[in-house]
């Protein structure tokens, strides 16, 4: 699996997932809500809740830092997609070492 591959269909979905439970703890969003936010469906958002995320989301979850999430969370809970997209890419540029040229974090000042 590539960078990329990675990225899309196991590190996103695992920021995702704790995105959506700082929401939900912090803020009492509902799934609704949060998946609006998240630019998901809302039956995604139940997964990431209900823990039925794949094995390998759940362990890159565990993984991230959440003191990288807490600073952006507030922002992103008021439904600011520049912070919800530079949380996304700077937890996965740092667990998934690859030069993305579709990153916010990469491109910044370029």
């Amino acid at each position: 699996m590539n960078g990329y591959e990675r990225a899309s269909d196991e590190i996103v979905p695992a920021v995702r997932l704790v995105i959506a439970m700082e929401l939900r703890s912090r803020y009492n969003m509902t799934e609704e809500r949060i998946a609006i936010i998240l630019g998901v469906a809302q039956a995604a958002v139940s997964k990431y809740l209900n823990g039925k995320s794949s094995a390998t989301v759940k362990e890159i979850s565990e993984r991230i830092d959440r003191t990288k999430i807490s600073r952006h969370i507030e922002a992103i809970a008021k439904g600011d997609e520049a912070a919800l997209n530079q949380c996304i890419c700077s937890l996965c540029s740092a667990l998934n070492k690859f030069d993305c040229k579709f990153s916010a974090v990469s491109n910044v000042g370029k």
